[in-house]
């Protein structure tokens, strides 16, 4: 895994769904005398529901930053 990718756990109802790599590039930003990457949650919910349009619509979709790599589409 380079340095620009994070990977995404998404879940449902509080339930493991999958993982997804997220490849692009955010945008960078100065915090606390550092340039830092930042990723805009929009541009993470809009890659997710592109990737997995079957879940545009469900309630309780959560997408978080994966702690770990468990599998990888």
């Amino acid at each position: 895994m380079s340095n620009n990718e994070v990977l995404l756990d998404i879940m449902i109802d509080g339930r493991f769904y999958t993982q997804l790599r997220y490849t692009k590039r955010g945008f960078p930003q100065m915090i606390d005398g550092v340039i830092t990457e930042v990723h805009k949650s929009k541009d993470i919910e809009d890659f997710v529901f592109e990737k997995l349009p079957s879940l545009k619509g469900k309630k309780n979709v959560n997408i978080g930053f994966a702690q770990q790599k468990v599998f990888l589409r």
